[in-house]
């Protein structure tokens, strides 16, 4: 295999004599003597153009006709999409492709977006189980839908129908979406020289399958691991894993860890400085891709990640915690889907149209107190689980003095977090109040490990009432669902 492409053999005097090697300071002096001497002759024929219509130089140069014809052929025209709604977002997929099971079904599936006023990003991973509408095809888990528009033969392929179908599903336009096959996401990291990956825990699979459809057992060890394409893919795609690594939300949680890996390396100057790297990962990339970027918006997104903190990025997983959004449901023929706590996806489109405000309230650690108004057990605990799904800080549970309210009140305890309030009050239909009542104040205080009175610094109080019926219908299911797990074991011992 060939790294580089040589075009003009060397002469015979050129292979008698051994050329000396060139450190990387004296070739990246040549290319800035090359650079500058291409400036100034480019500089002396456009010297008058430039005088007399006060243009910028490189404004000048991009007026040029050949370079007017090669941004056109390029697609550098291209304006990127959803800069009309300051908000950008990316679909990102993985299938199995060609030798594996379900070849076509996404194995991954994350949302990207990126705030275009201030930069910021957050990764949302949707789970492959959520019960979703694909278009034209009636209710199904959300993983089919790439199977579905490649199969049907859908305008632009499966990725497009499964962009279309997270479009519906959560209220937000999808501008670009992006499927890799796992031979290419394998030869991606190969390529990169591998990743370096953080390992939470050990765990261990034994259910691990094969390409030969059999299965095997890995295992991963509690500390940083340089992986190849074949571990990191194991690493991702590992189901089966004991000490807490079993679900798919263990799973997502892992697969956005491999994404940020890949997006450090290729990041890094030792591979953008590598053309011979570049070329092979490009190569290999658009042999196992399925995607609507353009060529000439490819460049415009890689200056957009330049100026994202990556470090700052939000993570989020929707799962079905006892604060999640989503539920667990076995159908009538014994398979277990997700589907939306609430009944409905309004609460799940309310979560990501309004990402980069739970992003707000994480950042600045806004904080509630819950009070339970009622003689209910454990509401307040179950309201604290939602609300923390949602950013909040949850700084105290606590019954109410008076447990006899019908409607919920948030206490606005500050009058400075206008975004935050806002959430509240559409997640819980409450009423609102700035001046806390005598009877309440005490739930403000707490005994230090001194024994000394000391106050809660909150933003807001909030005292959960009756009127909470789906909360409270929720809790009662999560009850359930515990006292069954309690019985279960108890059954299997007899």
């Amino acid at each position: 295999m060939y790294n580089n492409i040589n075009l003009v053999q060397g002469t015979i005097e050129e292979k008698r004599r051994p050329k000396k090697k060139r450190t990387f300071l004296q070739k990246l002096v040549r290319s800035l003597l090359f650079i500058l001497i291409a400036y100034f002759i480019i500089s002396f024929f456009l010297s008058s153009k430039i005088i007399f219509s006060q243009e910028t130089l490189g404004a000048a140069i991009s007026k040029l006709p050949v370079i007017s014809q090669l941004r056109s052929i390029l697609g550098a025209n291209d304006v990127l999409s959803g800069k009309d709604e300051n908000r950008l977002n990316l679909l990102i997929m993985g299938i199995g492709g060609t030798g594996h099971e379900g070849a076509l079904l996404t194995d991954t599936m994350m949302l990207a977006s990126v705030d275009l006023s201030t930069n910021q990003a957050s990764l949302i991973s949707i789970p492959r189980d959520l019960l979703v509408k694909i278009p034209n095809n009636g209710w199904q888990r959300i993983n089919h839908a790439s199977a579905y528009g490649d199969l049907n033969n859908y305008p632009g392929g499966g990725s497009a129908l499964a962009a279309k179908t997270v479009e519906d599903t959560f209220g937000v336009p999808i501008d670009y979406y992006l499927r890799l096959d796992f031979s290419g996401f394998t030869s991606m990291i190969d390529d990169l020289g591998g990743i370096d990956v953080s390992v939470d825990r050990f765990f261990v699979d034994n259910q691990y399958p094969t390409e030969d459809y059999k299965v095997m057992t890995i295992s991963f060890n509690q500390g940083i691991e340089h992986m190849d394409g074949q571990r990191a893919l194991q690493f991702a795609r590992s189901r089966h894993g004991d000490n807490g690594e079993g679900s798919d939300f263990a799973r997502a949680k892992r697969q956005q860890k491999i994404l940020f890996a890949v997006k450090d390396k290729i990041l890094n100057w030792k591979t953008l400085a590598n053309p011979n790297r570049v070329y092979n990962i490009y190569n290999n990339i658009t042999k196992n891709i399925q995607t609507n970027i353009k060529p000439g918006q490819l460049s415009e997104l890689m200056n957009l990640a330049k100026t994202i903190d990556f470090g700052a990025m939000e993570h989020y997983v929707i799962d079905d915690s006892p604060g999640g959004l989503l539920k667990s449901i076995i159908t009538d023929d014994g398979a277990q889907i997700l589907a939306p706590k609430s009944g409905d996806f309004e609460e799940l489109r309310d979560f990501v149209k309004n990402i980069f405000v739970v992003k707000e309230i994480i950042n600045q650690h806004v904080s509630v107190v819950i009070a339970n108004g009622t003689t209910i057990e454990g509401l307040a605990t179950f309201a604290g689980a939602d609300l923390n799904s949602w950013g909040f800080t949850v700084e105290r549970l606590i019954n109410s003095p008076e447990q006899d309210f019908e409607k919920t009140v948030i206490y606005d305890l500050t009058g400075n977090q206008e975004n935050a309030l806002k959430i509240l009050k559409k997640r819980l239909a409450a009423n609102t109040a700035g001046e806390l009542p005598e009877f309440l104040k005490p739930l403000l205080y707490r005994t230090n490990d001194q024994g000394e009175q000391e106050q809660v610094a909150t933003d807001f109080l909030i005292v959960v009432g009756l009127d909470q019926q789906r909360s409270i219908n929720a809790l009662e299911e999560w009850q359930q669902e515990q006292a069954k797990l309690q019985v279960e074991p108890a059954n299997n011992n007899n």
